[in-house]
């Protein structure tokens, strides 16, 4: 019994691990005991393939647009199913976490989104024990290199997926930004603040976002 609860606790300590760091680092570890933890994986091109001939039907050019993915899509026959590889990275998420395997996953909605120059993702949460998000398709993006050089506070325009958590804090970090690159796979808790910045650019930002339910797991 004393072994269980101990297992069962244990989950909500951070990891001693430190932090990676790049070889030319000073001598210093670091750690990043607290707050959410981001997952992200890559997608069989393949299925982005898929997924991008499905919705290429739906879209419309230049003008954005959002739209339910069907089950038919999402659950297609035979174990390479969209749905198949959801529920695969949840779980080595959960596991990656907590230690032990989740109990029954259930994708509550999957849908995609279609934007184009100028149009953001305000920042918001969601519904559901996990989120996720694909990218489908990215733009080329206007002075790039110009954009690089800002942030996500500064009014950086280059499209980049930023998490937020908190304000501003000393010796603490509140948001963290990435770069969309097609087949980049994303799960985080729902509850996590995140949002799309707008870009300058020719072409669409497309990506998929879903929402779960975790059940059963070590409690």
């Amino acid at each position: 019994m004393a072994d269980g609860k101990t297992r069962a606790l244990r989950k909500y300590e951070a990891a001693s691990a430190p932090l990676a760091r790049d070889a030319g680092a000073s001598n210093i570890d670091l750690f990043s005991p607290f707050g959410p933890m981001i997952g992200r994986t890559r997608l069989r091109e393949n299925l982005v393939e898929e997924i991008n001939r499905y919705c290429d039907k739906q879209v419309r050019a230049d003008s954005g647009s959002e739209f339910l993915l069907p089950r038919e899509v999402v659950f297609a026959p035979g174990k390479a199913s969209l749905a198949n590889e959801i529920e695969a990275f949840i779980r080595e998420y959960v596991i990656g976490i907590d230690g032990v395997a989740p109990g029954r996953i259930t994708i509550d909605i999957v849908w995609v989104v279609s934007q184009y120059a100028g149009t953001p993702s305000p920042v918001h949460f969601h519904t559901g024990d996990v989120s996720g998000v694909l990218y489908l398709k990215t733009p080329e993006i206007h002075r790039e290199l110009d954009e690089e050089r800002k942030t996500y506070i500064s009014g950086r325009q280059a499209g980049h997926l930023n998490f937020l958590i908190g304000g501003k804090q000393r010796f603490s970090k509140s948001l963290i930004s990435f770069k969309p690159i097609v087949g980049d796979f994303y799960v985080f808790p729902g509850w996590l603040l995140h949002g799309a910045e707008p870009f300058q650019g020719t072409g669409e930002r497309r990506s998929l976002a879903f929402n779960a339910f975790v059940e059963g797991g070590d409690h």
